[in-house]
């Protein structure tokens, strides 16, 4: 935590990412823990999540719109921990278990949950949260017109997913 601080510059960004570490540390480590099945690893994660956030802006306050963020930059981080240590095996790791089942109602968070989990975080980050291409692709590792186009790839399947359970758009 200690590197992050020294990476913020005034003292109130650094009150307000204590406080965000606080909060949600614990939850982080939960995500990232879900996806890695290892708890040195999840810790790996979180640790490089908060680095990202430190280097990135920091959401005003907390509350819902922080939570998500933390959690998502959390479980981008753990992802593409999975993904390196896939393509350098050092040791087995198990399985990253797979996704609780959508919700079968026919509302937009059921929509939303039969997403791939890529298209979901970037349309929350993007739409519900509020953040720019630009900082969205920062939080996630990805360039702006790389955020661009899984944003409007996720809306062609979330338009697809909400005919296909006859809601109107």
């Amino acid at each position: 935590m200690l590197i992050c601080l020294q990476a913020l510059d005034s003292p109130e960004d650094r009150t307000r990412f204590e406080a965000l570490y606080t909060a949600y540390r614990g939850l982080m480590f939960h995500a990232a823990r879900r996806i890695l099945n290892n708890d040195q690893d999840a810790e790996d994660a979180v640790h490089t999540a908060f680095l990202s956030l430190a280097e990135h802006s920091l959401p005003p306050e907390l509350g819902p719109r922080a939570r998500c963020l933390a959690v998502t930059v959390a479980e981008r981080k753990a992802i593409d921990l999975y993904r390196a240590k896939r393509r350098h095996p050092q040791a087995e790791l198990e399985e990253v278990p797979g996704a609780a089942a959508p919700p079968s109602d026919g509302t937009l968070a059921g929509a939303m949950a039969a997403l791939p989990p890529r298209y979901r975080e970037v349309l929350l980050l993007k739409y519900y949260n509020g953040y720019s291409a630009a900082e969205t692709a920062g939080f996630l590792g990805l360039t702006p017109g790389n955020v661009r186009q899984i944003a409007a790839r996720a809306k062609r399947l979330l338009a697809a997913e909400l005919a296909e359970r006859g809601e109107v758009l």
